[in-house]
């Protein structure tokens, strides 16, 4: 999943693109920045309100091999000055060596000065980034990490 994460995002419907902006290892523990496209479209009204135009959002790992864990910060592509989301996807072995258990949680925090700065839209504007954390994001981890699953490695070029 890690190491593959652009291509697997290949084969989700929501998801435009998946590129990888950074990456470095340091003692075993393998840091990278990706930025992500959706394909939905954010409603009209809300485009309009807040002049901006696809849902997008950069995500800072840091991949723990030895304790099969994700850590992870996403950076809104917009509004990111209001909001903080952060949290960890763990890798476990299922019950009985059947595959691996995915754990994935997070913390949502929208700053009291979103409200502030948006005046009588706060509240809708609140609404849609909730909608957005809560059920777009998690709907698009499942599904990226079901690609995982089913995901083959291609076969590699042997020099001859």
């Amino acid at each position: 999943m890690r190491d593959h994460l652009t291509a697997l995002g290949e084969r989700v419907d929501d998801i435009e693109a998946i590129r990888q902006l950074e990456r470095s290892e340091t003692d075993g523990v393998v840091h990278i920045v990706n930025e992500w496209h959706m394909r939905q479209q954010i409603p009209a009204a809300i485009r309009a309100m807040l002049k901006i135009g696809d849902i997008t959002w950069i995500d800072r790992n840091r991949w723990d091999a030895r304790a099969r864990s994700c850590h992870w910060t996403i950076e809104p592509g917009f509004l990111a000055e209001h909001i903080a989301c952060s949290g960890q996807t763990s890798f476990a072995e299922a019950i009985g060596g059947r595959g691996t258990r995915v754990t994935f949680a997070g913390e949502l925090d929208i700053k009291p000065s979103l409200l502030a700065a948006l005046g009588a839209i706060g509240p809708v504007v609140t609404g849609f980034v909730e909608s957005i954390a809560t059920t777009i994001i998690p709907r698009n981890f499942r599904s990226v990490a079901e690609a995982a699953a089913g995901f083959e490695l291609p076969p590699t070029v042997i020099a001859g």
